[in-house]
């Protein structure tokens, strides 16, 4: 890890530790999660099963293609609320999308036309002050975790447009700042952790192994 990659992981840690990534998660005792759904252009045609046409999209990303922030800019929505923000390091760029069968289509175009990671990491959806859906690392094998408020007539239609199988389970988003703490305080004393290599030598837990940004980019649900 180079020293200004650390000084901006800590920076973000600090700012997330004391709320400035708060805002509505999915809050309901249990979830349904929807599971393989991998393509991102039958996901965004079918997406209009699962949400109301007056919700929001709120979109997470690094690095995106200029005509998709273009686009997302374009049909920015007039009614946008804080939504708990998922990616640590980088700073992602957020986006609240007005939702919409024009945009619905776009979005499906953009799937079929650009890498996932040009057009988005992390998408959710929300009408009003209530999360109705959140896809961490969308498409890249995760689950589809959407709130119980969501009827399961909507959750079956959607899952069977997408060719994808769901279930209802507890909702275990539960959120312990005191993981960014201890994070953070490992960056800080990056001597005091160390892990036993494959040759049996100790050494910093943050060295420059490949696997860092994926541990610690995101915070994980």
């Amino acid at each position: 890890m180079e020293a200004h990659e650390r000084e901006g992981l800590k920076e973000q840690l600090r700012a997330m530790a004391a709320g400035r990534g708060d805002g509505i998660d999915l809050d309901t005792p249990e979830r349904w999660c929807v599971e393989g759904v991998m393509n991102a252009a039958e996901f965004f045609r079918g997406l209009s099963l699962l949400i109301p046409e007056d919700s929001n999209l709120y979109i997470e990303g690094t690095e995106l293609d200029e005509e998709v922030v273009q686009f997302y800019e374009a049909n920015r929505s007039k009614n946008a609320v804080c939504v708990v923000r998922d990616m640590i390091f980088p700073a992602p760029d957020m986006f609240h999308v007005a939702f919409g069968r024009g945009v619905q289509e776009k979005f499906a175009e953009y799937a079929q036309q650009k890498p996932r990671e040009k057009c988005f990491f992390h998408i959710k959806g929300y009408q009003g002050e209530t999360l109705l859906f959140a896809f961490h690392d969308a498409f890249d094998g995760s689950d589809l975790l959407v709130s119980g408020r969501v009827e399961e007539e909507r959750v079956r239609e959607f899952a069977t447009a997408v060719g994808a199988t769901y279930k209802r389970e507890e909702n275990t988003n539960e959120r312990d700042p005191e993981q960014l703490r201890r994070f953070l305080w490992a960056l800080e004393n990056p001597d005091k952790l160390k892990i036993r290599g494959e040759d049996g030598k100790m050494r910093p837990l943050f060295d420059k192994r490949p696997w860092w940004k994926r541990v610690l980019m995101f915070w994980k649900r």
